[in-house]
Parts: C-alpha cells; sequence; structure tokens
C-alpha cells in the first residue's frame, strides 16, 4: 500500500519541478509578478482602509446534486469553485458557458461548429459538448436533473435557462456521487426562486453581428407562496456568412416555503434555430476570416422540462430531499456537405428522480454529516438520419421535405440510420464527513452504479434485403466506486487537503453502435452492427492548499491527476474524412495544476487563475491520421492529446470610479494545442491566443446603462483546428480552422422595478 500510495503521490513533485521550469515563459512569470503586486497592494489597503474589506466566506451546496446540504469550504477535500447568478450579470458575459470561461480556473471553450451557444466546455482536459463522437468527461445538472443527452452523453447548453441560474458549483475529479460520465468533474446549477429574487427586471442590448437580446423577469411572495418568471430572447446574424440564428428560453417556478415544508414546482421551455458551420480550410481563412467552407449547419431544438423539488426538516437533525422531473426534446439538424445534403432527426423523452436522507448533527461529540441517496434516470429516443445528394433546394425547403419523408417516397432523400433507444440508470450512495477534531475533516464516500440499454435498429427489420448489419442488443454496465478525502487546518487561515476519487463512464448508444473497425461509420449519420465496449474508469488524486494570508485576498493551489483506464476514442478510418469508429484504448492521463487568487479593496474586486494541465497518452496506438503522407499516426506514450492547451490563464478586475460609475475588465490567454488528429505530435499547432474585454455600467437610479467591447484588440487567433482534405477547392490537405469572433461593441440597459 505504502509504495503505491508513494508512487501516485510523486506527481506533486513533477508537476512542481515543471511548473518551476515554466517560469522561464512570459505566462507564468506574469503571474508571478500580478502575486507580488496585488500581494503589497492588499497590505497597503489594509493600513490605510477602516474598517477593512473581507472577502466572504464560500459556502459549497454541492456535496450531492440536490445540493441541499451547506457545508463550509474548510471542510471539503477538493478544489471546489463557486459562482452566482449576480457574479454572471455584473460579467456582461454573452451565455453561460462564456461566463464560465471567464470566471472559472481551468475551464476553457473550443468553438468547433462558430456558433457561441454550441462551444465545447474543456476543463482539466475532459470535455462536454453537443457534439455526437466527443468523447464526454464532465456531468451536468440543473436543480438535481441530470442534464447529459441519452444519446452521447452530449449536454445541449443552449437548453438550460441561463438568466435563471442562480447558483453554479464546479465540483472537480472523479466524485462518484454524482454518477456516471463524471470523470473529470461536475458542473452542478440550482435554479432562482422569487423568494431571493424579488422584483422586476427588464433588458434590451444590441450591437456588432446584428446582435440583438432582450430580457424580462420577476419574482416576489405572497404569504407562503413564491413565484420566479424568467423569458429571454436572442438573435443574431453571426460574425461569419450565412449564420443568422436565435434563442428563446422560457422559465417559471412556484415554491411554498412553510416550515418545515419547502416545495417548488419548475418549467423550462426553449426553441431555438442555431446556425454553426464549422471550421474553414486554412488557404480560406487567410483571404477572408467571415466566409464559410459548407452551408447551413442548422440545429433546431424544441425543448420542455418539468422539476419537483421537495425538502422536509425531520427534526434532531434529520432532513429529507427529493426530486422528480421530465425532459422532453424535438431536434432537427439539416447539414449541407460537399456531395450530400444529411438530415438528423432525434426525439426523446427522459426523466429522472432522486431521494437523499441527510443526517447533520454530533456523535459522541464528533459533528458528522452523513447523506444518503438513491437516484434513477431513464429515456427514451428515436434517432433517424437520412442523406440526399446535393440538391439546390435552400435550408428550409430540405427540412420541410425530411419531415414528409415517412409519407412522401418520392422526397429524395435515403434513410442511413434509425434506431431506437431505450436507456435506465440509477445507484445508491453514501457519502459521510466528520470532524475529529478542530482541525481535521475527513470525508468518506461511495456509489454503485449501474446502466443499461436496450437498442434496436430499425433498419435491419426492412425486408429489402439491402441491409447487411443489425445494429440491435442489450447492454449493462455496474460498478462500485469510491471515494477518500480528508482537511486540516493547520492555522485558521490556512488549509490543506488531499483526496482520492474514482468514477466510470458506461459507453453511450452512439459508441456502442459504431464500434466495428470493419464497417465504419460517419458520425452521426449511420450505424452498424458492433463489438461490445468496456466501460471507462476514472481515478482521481487531488492535493491542495487554501491560504488567506490577508482578510482582502485568498489564494488556492491545487496538484491532479486523473488517469482513465479502457479510454473510448473515435478513430478515424483509412482513407475517409468522416468515416470512423469507436474502439477502447489502454489508459490515458490528465494532471496538472490550479493556482487561484481573488481579493478584494475598497472600490473593488478581482481575480486572477493559472491552470497548467498535461493531457497524455499512455500506451502506444496506431491511428489513422491526415496530418502525415503515410496516413498512419504512431502514438508513443507520453505524447499530448489534441485540443488540450497546457497553459491557461485567465483574470478580471471591477472597480468602482464614482458610486454609480463602475468599469470591468477581463481576459483569458490560452496556450498553444495540438490539432485534432494530429496524435502523434508531427505538426504545428494552433498559435496561443489573448482576448481581453472591457464593460462599463452607469447607474441612474432604477436603471443601468452598459457599453461592452469584446476583444478589444480584435485579436485574430482560432479555438479549434484539424487536419482535412479539402475536396472543394481542390487543395489537399490542410488544416481547417475554428475562427474566433472580432472586435464586438454592444451597449444596453437594464432596469429594475
Amino acid at each position: 500500500m505504502c509504495p503505491r500510495l508513494v508512487s501516485n503521490l510523486s506527481f506533486v513533485g513533477s508537476l512542481w519541478r515543471r511548473s518551476v521550469a515554466a517560469l522561464h515563459g512570459w505566462v507564468p512569470r506574469t503571474l508571478w509578478w500580478s502575486l507580488v503586486f496585488v500581494c503589497l497592494f492588499a497590505r497597503e489597503s489594509q493600513a490605510q482602509t477602516s474598517p477593512a474589506v473581507t472577502l466572504p466566506e464560500v459556502t459549497v451546496r454541492g456535496a450531492t446534486p440536490l445540493m441541499s446540504v451547506p457545508l463550509p469550504e474548510k471542510n471539503i477535500p477538493a478544489n471546489v469553485q463557486v459562482i452566482t447568478g449576480d457574479e454572471y450579470t455584473a460579467s456582461g458575459a454573452l451565455n453561460l458557458t462564456d461566463f464560465l470561461a471567464r470566471d472559472l480556473a481551468g475551464v476553457s471553450l473550443t468553438h468547433v461548429q462558430n456558433n457561441p451557444f454550441q462551444p465545447d466546455v474543456m476543463y482539466r482536459g475532459f470535455t462536454s459538448s453537443f457534439l455526437l463522437g466527443t468523447p464526454p468527461g464532465l456531468s451536468v445538472f440543473v436543480d438535481g436533473a441530470r442534464v447529459n443527452e441519452p444519446l452521447a452523453d452530449q449536454v445541449n447548453w443552449d437548453l438550460i435557462p441561463q438568466d435563471a441560474i442562480e447558483r453554479i458549483e464546479l465540483i472537480p475529479g472523479s466524485n462518484p456521487v454524482y454518477g456516471r460520465n463524471t470523470l473529470g468533474g461536475a458542473i452542478v446549477m440550482e435554479t432562482k426562486r422569487g423568494l431571493t429574487n424579488p422584483g422586476t427586471v427588464a433588458e434590451v442590448w444590441g450591437g456588432s453581428f446584428g446582435r440583438v437580446r432582450t430580457l424580462l423577469q420577476t419574482g416576489g411572495r405572497q404569504g407562503p407562496i413564491d413565484y420566479f418568471i424568467s423569458g429571454n430572447w436572442f438573435t443574431e446574424d453571426g460574425f461569419r456568412d450565412f449564420s443568422t440564428g436565435n434563442v428563446g428560453q422560457v422559465f417559471g417556478k412556484v415554491g411554498y416555503l412553510s416550515d418545515p415544508h419547502d416545495l417548488t414546482f419548475s418549467l423550462t421551455y426553449v426553441n431555438n434555430r442555431l446556425t454553426g458551420n464549422g471550421p474553414l480550410p486554412e488557404s480560406r481563412l487567410a483571404h477572408d476570416r467571415s466566409a464559410v467552407f459548407t452551408h447551413p449547419d442548422r440545429f433546431s431544438p424544441e425543448f420542455l422540462s418539468l422539476n419537483g423539488q421537495y425538502r422536509l426538516d425531520l427534526g434532531s437533525g434529520f432532513s429529507l430531499a427529493a426530486n422528480a422531473y421530465g425532459r422532453l426534446l424535438d431536434l432537427d439538424q439539416f447539414n449541407r456537405d460537399v456531395e450530400e445534403d444529411v438530415l438528423a432527426r432525434t426525439k426523446q423523452d427522459g426523466w429522472g428522480s432522486s431521494v437523499q436522507l441527510t443526517y447533520q448533527n454530533s456523535v459522541f461529540g464528533v459533528p458528522l454529516t452523513a447523506i444518503a441517496g438513491l437516484d434513477y434516470t431513464g429515456a427514451t429516443l428515436r434517432h433517424r438520419i437520412a442523406e440526399r445528394e446535393l440538391g439546390d433546394a435552400d435550408d428550409e425547403e430540405g427540412e420541410e421535405q425530411f419531415r414528409a419523408q415517412e409519407e412522401d417516397e418520392e422526397s429524395g432523400f435515403e434513410p442511413e440510420a434509425d434506431i431506437t433507444s431505450e436507456t435506465h440508470g440509477g445507484g445508491a450512495f453514501l457519502t459521510i464527513t466528520m470532524e475529529p477534531t478542530e482541525q481535521l475533516t475527513v470525508t468518506a464516500a461511495g456509489r454503485f452504479d449501474t446502466t443499461a440499454l436496450k437498442i434496436q435498429d430499425r433498419l435491419a427489420s426492412d425486408d429489402d434485403g439491402e441491409r447487411t448489419t443489425d445494429a440491435s442488443g442489450s447492454h449493462r454496465f455496474e460498478r462500485f466506486n469510491p471515494a477518500i478525502g480528508a482537511t486540516y487546518s493547520l492555522l485558521p487561515n490556512l488549509n490543506l487537503y488531499a483526496n482520492y476519487s474514482e468514477s466510470y463512464r458506461a459507453p453511450t448508444a452512439i459508441e456502442l453502435t459504431c464500434a466495428n473497425p470493419e464497417a465504419p461509420c460517419p458520425i452521426p449519420t449511420a450505424i452498424v452492427d458492433d463489438p461490445p465496449l468496456d466501460p471507462v474508469k476514472g481515478k482521481t488524486w487531488e492535493t491542495g492548499v487554501r491560504w488567506s494570508p490577508l482578510p482582502q485576498l485568498h489564494a488556492t493551489l491545487a496538484f491532479f491527476r486523473t488517469d482513465l483506464e479502457d479510454d473510448i476514442l473515435f478513430r478515424n478510418a483509412p482513407q475517409s474524412r468522416v468515416l470512423g469508429f469507436f474502439q477502447n484504448v489502454k489508459s490515458t492521463r490528465r494532471e496538472g495544476l490550479e493556482f487561484l487568487l481573488k481579493g478584494v479593496w475598497g472600490r473593488g474586486q478581482w481575480f486572477l487563475n493559472y491552470t497548467l494541465t498535461d493531457a497524455t497518452f499512455q500506451d502506444e496506438i496506431e491511428l489513422f491520421t491526415f496530418a502525415n503522407e503515410d496516413r498512419i499516426a504512431l502514438v508513443q506514450k507520453g505524447d499530448t492529446i489534441p485540443l488540450v492547451a497546457t497553459h491557461r490563464v485567465n483574470g478580471g478586475v471591477e472597480f468602482s470610479l464614482t458610486p454609480a460609475w463602475k468599469v470591468r475588465f477581463d481576459g483569458i490567454y490560452v496556450g498553444s494545442q495540438y490539432l485534432r488528429g494530429d496524435d502523434a505530435n508531427e505538426r504545428h499547432r494552433l498559435d496561443p491566443y489573448f482576448v481581453a474585454n472591457i464593460q462599463t455600467t452607469y447607474r441612474f437610479h432604477n436603471a443601468e446603462f452598459f457599453i461592452r467591447l469584446e476583444n478589444m484588440f480584435d485579436g485574430e487567433y482560432e479555438t479549434y483546428g484539424a487536419f482535412f482534405d479539402n475536396t472543394l477547392d481542390e487543395t489537399g490537405v490542410e488544416r481547417f480552422l475554428g475562427p474566433g469572433a472580432p472586435l464586438g461593441a454592444f451597449g444596453g440597459v437594464r432596469v429594475t422595478f
């Protein structure tokens, strides 16, 4: 046991030496001098300001997805990050994912489709994406409801009611309490209610790229009843050609609060029409950054969800929390590619429920928090794909033809895939946190998880004699995952922690139906019969220190390592730009460190974060690639996983020029990344980039006027890259890049009543 422990903890020393060596680079050096400056500034501020401004204490509520048990940060053996809805509003961010990347350490966005509401969200080298085929590694919850979709554990970020979010907590590591798919972490959100958000807010703003946004929300309380309603509408022309889109969201919640009962019901309705026309060949990008390669790629979801939550104080330290929810999604996609029109339609019904019993009291004089819970999720879906030769019909006509396809055999579309799937998953968990001494807190947790999938290939039952494969089948995956951690306060303002945790991810329906090297399939345009895949197992070690040298200053340093066994990757088939298959690989690793600083002074607040992430393959693999002439990538142990930046810095400062006039500045630096497909690290990487934004607000009575500049220095940068054969321009294999948005100017007003 001891040699294994020493081996696993040795990564801390390795990462520390690596980070010290990196101080020769300008980014870490800037971070170092920033720390020296803010410490001196905070010290001077403390000497001149009376009474002293202090940072608020952080309370973590996401010990479980239901967010019903508050715990002080010093008792949590992980670098949990907490942000609020008020901070989101003040940030001026376009949407939730933009806010996460601006304010949280370790979070970055990859815009594969170049739609601002459909990015890949990456944290510690793990991804949450709406794209089928992207390996998922983060779990996302809203009011205790898992929002990872059943087809591929993807997350449709545009379906989350962004203006209704009260609180967001980012839980790092392979914490088993959050169930399957929590390999790199969990993002847990809680929505607003009228009890804590009384009054009415109206907002309108607009500016570059044809963007216009309106918001209206109101909340209040009448006796034991409270209510909250929010609606927003966003439309844009886009910063690239043929990229119009709109987002419409409505959220409502009604609650009943009368001791000891707390009951809420919420409804979310979303109807969006998004366009993301994807990356552009570098040869075209050099001449026109607003151009597109092929168009349109339209994504049109209609979504409805209902969620009921109940909390009951049972007395004597016991409390009960439960929820039940349903999710209905109708999704149409239309994609005009180089040689064909591709249409996909998904109709899914999802539901789930969870219940947990909490005990918070002292046992033999030792403070104890114990939570035992059960949860269940289920879903049925039908996923259909059809294609036709490239036609003259525009996207509107093409979508209408697809809807009529079942009744009109002359529509010109040929079915490529038609599956139904049924998913059932759930688990039982127990987590216990105890404080044997005033300085020491110990946490232990465990969860047994089970996932069952049943897939039916509807085309395999056709009598036309043309279908030679059958993707139908039943699959079940089960695993017990443990976690243990501890915190120790050396001083009231100095806290150490360490933890070990395990979790797993079951192969998704889209992976299970595309895992045969002999029958590669395009994602997501075909389904074939396949051999089974093994579940991915994640094991995370994390250790760190939290320190508040001054009441105005807080610092966190965290070291982490996550090893994945039987990781699932999508491998391209030889000589194909789109064909491929999913397959297990022996192991991959993500390790690194996070350094967080935040502070306040009499006229404002600031934060600064640095993240080092080293994501690598841990065995030798032979993959197909367009990155070299041989089309074979000989991946060696230690090669970097593409699209994971080693260095990332983000920070911001907000200060008051007058009591009514505020200015906020924030910026993000992302280091270089290998392009997708360059798994052997043979080609030139994406250039590093820095994006800065500035916002000024002025309050006059109950109105707040604001002006924002996004990418204020108008830098040219790319967040995504891959190697493909440019058959349209006949230029051969070249880099396809996803350009970032240029300088944008926006202004508006927000009125409160």
